[in-house]
């Protein structure tokens, strides 16, 4: 799937990871993104428009300083994992730029 967020990079087709899709910077860093990474990072783009440029400066401030990155929905189960690469989540990228969505998903009321 191509992200236009993520056009200024190379997508590399990878025949390892269908699931995700995988790409490259000028300088040889690559990265893949999770389709929950990319559901997630939409929300934002949706709820916080003022901070969206942030965000993607901060995505490739740790695409620039890191070689090998899988941006995942959850650490703990990623859809895809490479030795070498690390994770990082959306949390990860908003949470040090103090933007932050409530999360108001709750148990249903019913069935008391």
């Amino acid at each position: 799937m191509k992200y236009e967020e993520f056009e200024k990079y190379t997508q590399i087709e990878d025949s390892t990871s269908w699931m995700v899709t995988h790409y490259e910077t000028s300088n040889g860093h690559d990265f893949y993104i999770e389709p929950g990474f990319y559901y997630a990072l939409q929300g934002m783009k949706e709820k916080k428009e003022e901070d969206f440029p942030r965000i993607m400066e901060a995505i490739d401030k740790v695409v620039m300083e890191n070689e090998h990155v899988i941006f995942t929905a959850n650490y703990e189960t990623p859809f895809f994992d490479k030795d070498g690469y690390i994770l990082r989540e959306i949390t990860d990228i908003t949470d040090p730029l103090c933007v932050f969505v409530e999360d108001k998903s709750r148990g249903s009321d019913y069935g008391d």
